[in-house]
């Protein structure tokens, strides 16, 4: 199975860096550059403090060229950065109103005028505030089906398939052997990553930094093995399998790729098993509080938030319930039940500021990252140890990133969580309401072992630290990239060169 970004997503990067590096060079009339540099700067600023981010793009742009003709490199550089973030915080969203409407239209023709107008004017609808207009998410035309499950459901039966819930209720429905341990059977994988980029897409001179993605040990993901990384003389170091962020890092020197191609490699394999926890609830154990990995677990964090409103929503979910299992299914089922699946503007929230879990609170809505997260936080606003695991789910025909959440249990250990995988029971158009409840429960306690893990934690910080680089550093399911020398958001437009390739063995 071979995974790449999205054509959507490409051209909305591409549209983005054209953008950026189209401003036009201008300078004040008898000013030097270093002083017209200095004004667009402080124009740039302003603007983006003001919520005027495509002005402040266009600013930051002609601040980055004046510096760079007045040899200022490091201003220059920070102008460009600045430029980056700008762009970053509209790139999600390229409609206004009347666009998003026709956009909506296009894709449904057949539901009623007055019911589109709903979604259009409703809650559930994602928008941000720039250059005192409101402009729309592009993936909201894809979220009116999910938010519809008459919508979704016409599509699958349509295709006379459900993907994720027709391969998964092998496991799903499987009976249950309680005295088997929570680890089933064994499932070999092999997988490649390739980023292979076109010489003519970089700079002459300078050094590309990369952050390559490599699998971990975890109590599910084991055997694990590092097979290469190429080119070999590149890679400064590796994490190790028993990080709990796998990663290889590479310094190139840009003056060395002579080819048409930049091409950087890896290979590996893993085995991954599936799980299946059998809990008494009795039988849970009292934290040990003042352990260091409780502590971790349960603090607050960039995505993975504890704050009074998240505290007081888990606290409403939960009710008068102490024991940490059965606070933990309460929330599983509270998501469950009320926050359908959507797409969510990840580089936007990255790129704002916004924790995803605090957009899933404030929201209602959120995709498979942001529930993880959302889950994890209301338990550790009651002292739930939690986070969010992420990789890629393997299942045949419906293969791509993924990340779903795990709780720990004193006597039963890292007890993982897939809300996502469990709501796609809901896009079936024959399932029944019992195989939906019992497709919905196996996912708390349950996991499939269509999955490669890289990170075992949301917001763990890359190695080496990468300093004030504009980077997604969230999540590493495809390569981080760093270049001093590069016009343009390299970090985002390579990504349509990378493919990641996992198969069994």
């Amino acid at each position: 199975m071979t995974f790449q970004r999205p054509l959507a997503y490409i051209l909305i990067v591409l549209i983005a860096a054209t953008l950026l590096v189209a401003g036009c060079t201008m300078q004040a009339t008898g000013s030097s550059p270093k002083a017209a540099a200095d004004a667009a700067r402080a124009q740039a600023d302003t603007a983006f403090t003001a919520g005027n981010y495509h002005a402040a793009e266009t600013l930051y742009a002609l601040a980055q060229e004046n510096y760079t003709a007045a040899g200022d490199t490091t201003d220059a550089l920070s102008a460009r950065d600045r430029g980056f973030v700008s762009v970053r915080m509209t790139i999600e969203f390229p409609y206004n109103k009347s666009a998003m409407a026709q956009a909506i239209a296009d894709a449904y023709p057949a539901v009623p005028a007055d019911r589109r107008a709903g979604w259009l004017n409703g809650s559930m609808i994602a928008t941000m505030q720039s250059d005192g207009e409101t402009w729309y998410y592009a993936d909201n035309v894809g979220n009116m089906r999910y938010h519809n499950l008459d919508l979704m459901q016409n599509m699958t039966a349509a295709m006379n398939q459900t993907p994720l819930y027709d391969p998964l209720t092998h496991y799903a429905f499987a009976a249950v052997n309680a005295t088997s341990g929570p680890y089933g059977g064994p499932v070999a994988w092999e997988g490649t990553e390739v980023l292979s980029v076109p010489r003519d897409q970089l700079p002459a001179n300078g050094t590309l930094r990369l952050w390559f993605p490599q699998p971990i040990e975890t109590g599910s993901q084991t055997n694990v093995t590092i097979l290469s990384v190429e080119p070999a003389q590149y890679v400064k170091s590796e994490t190790g399998t028993g990080a709990d962020l796998g990663l290889a890092y590479l310094e190139i020197p840009l003056a060395d790729v002579n080819g048409s191609f930049l091409n950087v490699t890896a290979t590996f394999r893993f085995v991954q098993h599936d799980q299946r926890f059998v809990i008494d609830p009795a039988k849970v154990q009292p934290y040990n509080t003042t352990s260091p990995e409780y502590l971790k677990y349960t603090a607050s964090g960039k995505n993975i938030v504890v704050t009074p409103a998240m505290k007081a929503k888990a606290q409403e979910i939960v009710g008068n319930e102490t024991n940490p299992y059965l606070e933990a299914q309460k929330i599983y089922w509270y998501i469950m039940d009320t926050l359908p699946y959507s797409h969510a503007p990840h580089i936007w929230l990255d790129a704002s500021g916004t924790p995803e879990s605090v957009y899933v609170l404030d929201t209602g809505i959120g995709d498979c990252g942001s529930q993880s997260m959302y889950f994890a936080a209301l338990c550790r606003s009651l002292g739930i140890p939690a986070r969010s695991v992420g990789g890629y789910q393997l299942v045949p025909g419906s293969a791509g990133t993924h990340f779903w959440a795990e709780y720990y249990l004193e006597g039963y250990g890292w007890v993982p969580v897939d809300v996502t995988a469990a709501e796609t029971a809901d896009w079936s158009y024959n399932a029944t309401a019992d195989q939906r409840h019992q497709f919905k429960a196996y996912y708390f306690g349950g996991l499939d072992p269509y999955r490669y893990i890289i990170q075992k934690d949301v917001d763990i910080p890359l190695t080496p630290d990468p300093g004030n680089a504009v980077l997604f550093k969230m999540v590493v399911q495809s390569p981080k990239v760093v270049c001093d020398t590069c016009p343009d958001d390299v970090d985002l437009i390579l990504q349509q060169y990378y493919t990641t390739t996992v198969n069994r063995a």
